[in-house]
């Protein structure tokens, strides 16, 4: 500890300055309340990075099955695809409208991985397919 008038303390400083002990305690209390609400900012933070990483491979997995659709594969080909990509809770939906064909997927939103809110994630891919001549 420094006290203000010497660059050591000695006992008697101290005793002379009680309230530097006392502030300690106040500042770990200070902590102990505010550090609940830190967390879970950060749990927070950590929960929309984990959406954003969600979305873009919902989004990959639409592209991969549309890619797929469009070669000339199957839809239970495509479908294998999206959901090796963007998961297996991933719901698939195909429409074909020549010579197009587009792939929507989607899959409820999670939080932190385990709470399910009442919101889903879609993606849609739309690919043109390709006729063999």
């Amino acid at each position: 500890m420094r006290c203000p008038s010497e660059p050591l303390c000695t006992r008697r400083d101290v005793a002379a300055h009680p309230s530097s002990a006392a502030e300690r305690g106040s500042i770990s209390a200070e902590f102990a309340l505010a550090l609940p609400g830190v967390i879970l900012v950060l749990l927070l933070v950590l929960s929309f990075a984990m959406q954003g990483a969600a979305q873009v491979s919902l989004e990959e997995g639409a592209r991969v099955a549309a890619r797929e659709l469009a070669r000339g594969e199957s839809a239970v080909s495509a479908e294998a695809a999206a959901r090796r990509v963007s998961g297996e809770r991933t719901a698939f939906r195909l429409d074909r409208e020549d010579p197009y064909v587009t792939v929507v997927l989607s899959r409820p939103v999670r939080v932190l991985g385990w709470l399910e809110l009442d919101a889903t994630q879609d993606a849609r891919a739309t690919a043109r397919v390709e006729v063999s001549p």
